[in-house]
């Protein structure tokens, strides 16, 4: 997927902020938050890709295309070949922003002069721009990344491959769904990139949203600040994974007030350089900061177990489980 950057992120977000809304969610949404409708601009089913991720449909040049969801990645990101068919405009990247994508440094974005998700139409929306193939199976043209996704209220239920795009509003009780639910902040650093809080067997650590299948991530780094465990602790094991040699430690739950995730899978990766912090700190004699990265990545394994509502205007994070009804 996307990985970290840094830099001026000055990427232009122009999407419709005039839908035609055309339908809402269910009626008893409306009688739950005080007859407050929420207004749906689309309803989409997830597509499962021979790589384990998920796609939605976008619409790019008057045709939908498939786009892997990506919810950890700031920018979204089109083919480089699809763009020059559609004869879009590529242009340079500012110095100073590296973003990596399929192990290509991406070094171009492209405006994209007609696009839509759901029934929200635009226009001149910038993506990075990916010159080699992607890799994630099927017929995939982008990544839909979280400039994009943030024009929305997002609803997510990934254990039944639903997504729902709704307009933002100010329906004071968004969990139509269910009786109750955990509530969380949505915290956005300069580069784009959101995370939320949870905890980890007890002890608070940010968290970001990848969807895609594969056991959740923490860095060893982290998990010895957190937690206090290392790979010699008693009760972690080790395997490899994708080729590379992982951790395993038995974690308990993974919670946030009274929703809770039991054994959650979580692969441990063996730090080598400094741990990447968003707190100013002395690396190798200089001053940095590094954006981009939450304490754990979550993956498909305990976000099939939430059923989520990202408020991204209000900066609120709404979870139950997933299978919670009223």
């Amino acid at each position: 997927m996307i990985a970290p950057i840094s830099g001026d992120f000055g990427m232009k977000r122009i999407l419709c902020a005039a839908f035609c809304v055309a339908a809402a969610l269910p009626a008893h949404a409306a009688q739950k938050a005080d007859k407050c409708v929420l207004p749906l601009v689309g309803a989409l089913t997830l597509k499962r890709l021979p790589s384990g991720d998920y796609a939605i449909p976008v619409s790019v040049g008057g045709t939908e295309r498939d786009f892997v969801l990506d919810m950890s990645a700031p920018f979204s990101a089109i083919s480089g070949t699809l763009a020059d068919q559609l004869g879009y405009k590529s242009v340079a990247l500012p110095e100073g922003i590296e973003p990596h994508l399929n192990g290509e440094k991406i070094d171009h974005k492209v405006i994209v002069g007609e696009m839509g998700v759901g029934l929200s139409r635009g226009k001149d929306f910038e993506m990075l721009r990916a010159n080699n193939p992607f890799r994630f199976g099927g017929e995939v043209a982008g990544v839909a990344g979280l400039d994009l996704l943030e024009n929305f209220d997002v609803e997510l239920d990934l254990n039944a491959l639903k997504m729902n795009l709704i307009s933002p509003n100010d329906c004071d009780n968004k969990v139509y769904w269910a009786a109750s639910y955990a509530e969380a902040r949505l915290k956005k650093d300069v580069s784009g990139h959101i995370t939320s809080e949870m905890e980890l067997d007890d002890h608070r650590v940010t968290v970001d949203f990848d969807v895609s299948e594969g056991p959740s991530v923490i860095g060893s780094k982290t998990l010895k600040r957190l937690l206090d465990l290392t790979p010699q602790s008693p009760g972690m094991s080790e395997e490899v994974s994708d080729g590379d040699k992982v951790w395993r430690y038995p974690f308990k739950t993974l919670s946030l007030d009274g929703v809770v995730v039991n054994n959650p899978r979580i692969s441990i990766l063996n730090d080598d350089g400094p741990e990447c912090r968003p707190e100013v700190q002395e690396v190798g004699g200089r001053t940095m900061r590094c954006f981009g990265l939450a304490n754990l990545r979550l993956r498909a394994g305990p976000l099939k177990a939430m059923h989520l509502y990202f408020a991204f205007k209000d900066k609120k994070l709404y979870i139950t489980a997933a299978d919670a009804h009223l």
